[in-house]
């Protein structure tokens, strides 16, 4: 039917308005206004015929239960007889039963029988649960169906017929007739009379044809009225409007006396339809509203004694809807004071129609709210229905505001102005209600508030810049979230958390303007309203909008973001490029010492989590301010970074009670590791003084204090604090790291470097690099083999390894520097003297372990060095033996033979299976005979 009344609506304006389109649509909304009327006349008829079927209902279970109450009593033996009950109802008589107890038995259930438990928690469930209801368009026809062909159909078509007569004969009366004007006109009045006259004679008789004819004839009078004026001179607009206003009164008159909402409506649909059905699009929009107004008037004044929403509705949108055509079409800036006090007017009449009907709904009811908290209160209103027209009460202003913007558009700050006034209003009304009305209206209280704070929200945007904006929105969330918090209210919690996210994307999109260049209290102001609000959280502890954990880590790492932007925009506005580095540092240390503070203060876990990421952003500055000629003094940071560690210090000294395990094991693994860093940077570069070229010195500063760390590590003594706060973080958590980057610079090292040192000459072993190879390389493997409780094998593995690899490259280096051998792969390889050389040390290398195994009887050693010097042997024929002539060929067969031969007399293969030990000395003839190769 919805659809049925729209399109017959929006066929009527079409046809009858000279405006087409705005008849249209004019219509439509007016055919909207008809179906909903009908459409709440059913629903209340529906209400009414379920409320009888839950009385009776109660009713039948309430004869049942005594019933089964006077069962029982008679089967249980031993039990004195009960006195006569009270008198039941004449529809709930007792029917007396059988006292046989096997039929009685039989006839129960298995269950346990009812208690008076389940009869005292009966009342509990007072509200029955809702019915499924039917699909909309199914309903929409029936309901159509049911008004067209229930009751009197041919009635209600005689008068939609009769009634667009009497408009097409005021239409034609503008035609060339011989009738005179003035008798057509009175001919139309004496018609709209004789249907009051009939229908308030039938009144009692047959009350239904009454109130059509007379809503018919109300509605014929508005048109006959309004036509005198507008189409022809007949009534002067002074007389014209008394006799609209004696209308619409006599209309509201006997809409009140006979109770007749639908007569109340049909008067209403009749005045806003007259001045569409005779419009010739020339007339007055000040003639226009007033009558508007005048109509308004009548709807208030019935709003007054009765709570008809259906009427309220009709108004509503015949005022707005009819004024939002009309601004489209004719409104201009130059009719800006004669339009804007009509919108005030009716903005104010249907704020009062709202408060009305609510007022009017509130003392309808039958029941009164319990005593309870706000919880309580909000459930018991939302009990009640709709004793809060939500269309009226959120309808009201955002049609008001949307024509009230159009209005203003030209002038500078008017739609800021206005939002605020609405937001004003609506709070004013607020407090009033929670001061002077009762405590029914809480609900209605809370809506008026957040009415008010959201346009009083939205008119910064309006009148202020983004940056004011984003401040203002910024505050208001954060004070908002905290009285939500406060106060439990799940709405404004929403809205706190809301007006902070569109506050940091407001300043997010403009951050690529100008004006946001050197804009830093911004974000400060948005990061301290972040923290304000985690705070809030933290303390009150009744976020119910989202999972409070995550929100409150959320907004503390949202407000620090925040915070450090604040930070870097003040220092790359004031400060100079050198010093910017140094400067955030400082910056960043006293911000953790201030939120140290507060932490310890307010015994906040969130913040004191915080203060431990100033060694990750600091160690973040440190590799943006990397260059080859770097050191962390330079530029006041002799300053900074004692400062970064005092408070790094300070805060794990003092907050760890408040910092979890996690985090407290990142803080000190993460300032250990900076620690290091800094200062190995620092003696890099110190080092690097001390030779223009690139050489070994620049490789020796970043091995020594790690390997020194290390060793210390691998000692096995008690360290104070910190590292006795938590061990692990350093043993493990700042180790790990460490040998892992000081096995790879060994490598490295070894491999690219060929040792100068200058102004140092060159000597194995004892040159600045070898020494630093050694150094990183015994803090390795005394950390793997202490802290890590490794395997025996992999340590020495990794230490034979790289002993090989680092005595392997020093021969390389010796011959660099003693023979002028060229430091490159090829050049090397090709030399005999490296050749010669290797041959030499990898066999005294070999002698070593072939001793070692001996001694140790350790066969898998022994066999280590045999593997080493049969890759000596077929050294010598491959690549010695091709070098025809030469001396180093000679030095290498001979220094090998030499070695070979010392090897087998003083470390024979050890036998498979250790001797074993005994306490006396052997005796005669028990010389064990050594294996021979």
């Amino acid at each position: 039917m919805l659809w049925i009344c729209l399109v017959g609506g929006a066929a009527l304006g079409y046809s009858l308005s000279y405006d087409e389109w705005t008849g249209a649509l004019i219509g439509a909304v007016m055919g909207w206004a008809v179906w909903a009327g009908i459409h709440m006349r059913l629903l209340g008829r529906q209400s009414a015929d379920q409320r009888q079927q839950l009385l009776a209902t109660r009713q039948s279970l309430d004869a049942l239960e005594q019933r089964l109450s006077a069962l029982e009593r008679q089967s249980t033996p031993g039990v004195p007889p009960a006195q006569d009950p009270a008198p039941l109802p004449a529809d709930a008589i007792i029917i007396e039963a059988p006292t046989d107890g096997p039929e009685l038995i039989w006839d129960l259930p298995d269950e346990e029988p009812q208690t008076a438990t389940h009869a005292e928690s009966a009342p509990e469930s007072r509200y029955p649960p809702k019915t499924a209801r039917p699909p909309l368009l199914d309903s929409a026809v029936t309901h159509a169906k049911n008004w067209l062909l229930g009751g009197n159909t041919v009635l209600r078509v005689g008068v939609v017929v009769l009634f667009l007569g009497l408009a097409f004969l005021l239409r034609y009366a503008t035609e060339g007739m011989i009738v005179p004007i003035e008798a057509r006109y009175a001919g139309v009045a004496a018609s709209a009379l004789a249907l009051l006259a009939l229908g308030w004679r039938l009144r009692l008789r047959n009350a239904p044809y009454a109130l059509v004819l007379q809503g018919a004839g109300v509605g014929v009078l508005y048109l006959t009225v309004f036509a005198a004026m507008k189409l022809h001179p007949l009534l002067d607009p002074a007389l014209g409007f008394a006799l609209l206003v004696a209308i619409t009164s006599f209309s509201a008159i006997l809409a009140l006396t006979q109770n007749s909402l639908a007569l109340a409506c049909a008067g209403a649909l009749g005045g806003f339809a007259a001045p569409l059905l005779a419009s010739t699009g020339q007339g007055s929009h000040v003639s226009l509203f007033s009558y508007f107004a005048l109509l308004n008037a009548g709807i208030i004044a019935i709003a007054w004694f009765r709570a008809w929403r259906i009427l309220n509705l009709i108004g509503f949108f015949g005022t707005f809807g009819i004024g939002f055509a009309w601004g489209i079409k004719a409104y201009t800036p130059a009719l800006f004071w004669s339009t804007e006090p009509f919108l005030a007017l009716f903005f104010v009449m249907y704020l009062a129609i709202g408060l009305l009907f609510a007022r009017r709904k509130l003392l309808e009811l039958d029941t009164s709210p319990p005593d309870g908290n706000r919880e309580t209160l909000l459930r018991w209103s939302a009990r009640q229905g709709d004793y809060v027209d939500g269309t009226l009460l959120f309808g009201t202003p955002i049609a008001g505001f949307g024509l009230q913007y159009a209005l203003v558009e030209h002038l500078e700050l008017g739609a800021a102005f206005s939002a605020l006034a609405l937001g004003l209003i609506y709070m004013g009304l607020a407090r009033w209600l929670a001061t002077r009305a009762s405590d029914r209206t809480l609900l209605l209280m809370e809506t008026c508030l957040a009415l008010g704070v959201a346009f009083a929200t939205l008119a910064i945007p309006l009148g202020l810049g983004s940056q004011w904006t984003t401040c203002a929105w910024a505050v208001e969330g954060a004070a908002v979230l905290c009285l939500g918090l406060r106060q439990q209210r799940r709405l404004a919690q929403a809205f706190g958390l809301l007006l902070q996210v569109c506050a940091s994307a407001m300043l997010i999109s403009d951050s690529g303007s100008s004006s946001s260049a050197d804009d830093y209290w911004t974000p400060m102001i948005l990061a301290v309203a972040a923290l304000f609000s985690a705070w809030s959280m933290f303390r009150f502890n009744t976020l119910t909008v989202i999972d409070q954990k995550i929100a409150r880590t959320v907004l503390t790492v949202w407000g620090a973001i925040w915070w450090t932007v604040s930070l870097i925009s003040v220092v790359q506005l004031y400060a100079d490029l050198d010093v910017q580095t140094s400067l955030l540092l400082i910056a960043a240390s006293l911000s953790a010492a201030l939120w140290a503070l507060l932490a310890l203060r307010l015994r906040w876990p969130d913040l004191a989590a915080l203060c431990s990421t100033l060694t990750p952003v600091s160690a973040v500055l440190l590799l943006g301010s990397l260059s080859e000629l770097y050191h962390p003094a330079d530029h006041w940071g002799w300053l900074a970074w004692p400062v970064v560690f005092a408070v790094h210090l300070l805060t794990l000294r003092y907050l760890a009670d408040g910092l979890p395990i996690v985090a407290q094991r990142i803080a000190h693994t993460a300032g250990c590791l900076l620690l290091i860093a800094v200062l190995a940077l620092e003696l890099r570069f110190g080092l690097l003084q001390l030779s223009e070229s690139y050489n070994a010195w620049r490789w020796l500063g970043w091995a020594i204090l790690p390997s020194l760390f290390l060793l210390a590590m691998s000692s096995g003594r008690q360290w104070p604090w910190p590292v006795r706060a938590c061990p692990e973080a350093y043993h493990a958590g700042a180790a790990t790291p460490l040998a892992t980057l000081m096995l790879a610079w060994f490598w490295l090292a070894n491999t690219f470097s060929d040792g100068a040192a200058d102004p140092l000459p060159y000597l194995p072993l004892i040159n600045p690099l070898e020494i630093g190879l050694l150094l990183a390389l015994a803090g390795v493997c005394l950390w793997m083999r202490n802290d890590l409780k490794r395997p025996r094998n992999e340590p020495l593995l990794v230490a034979g390894a790289s002993l090989f690899a680092l005595v392997t490259a020093m021969v390389m280096r010796t011959a660099h520097h003693w023979a002028d051998v060229p430091w490159n792969t090829e050049a090397l390889l090709e030399s005999m003297r490296v050749q010669a050389g290797l041959s030499i040390v990898w066999t005294l290398m070999a002698l070593a372990l072939m001793i070692g195994g001996h001694v140790r009887a350790n066969r898998e050693l022994w066999l280590g060095g045999a593997a080493l010097i049969g890759v000596v042997v077929v050294k010598l024929f491959f690549v010695e033996l091709s070098n025809r002539g030469g001396m180093e060929r000679i030095v290498s067969f001979i220094g090998v033979g030499i070695l070979l031969l010392v090897v087998g007399y003083f470390a024979p293969l050890p036998p498979k299976h250790a001797a074993r030990a005994v306490d006396e000395e052997p005796g005669p003839g028990q010389t064990a005979a050594p294996d021979t190769l």
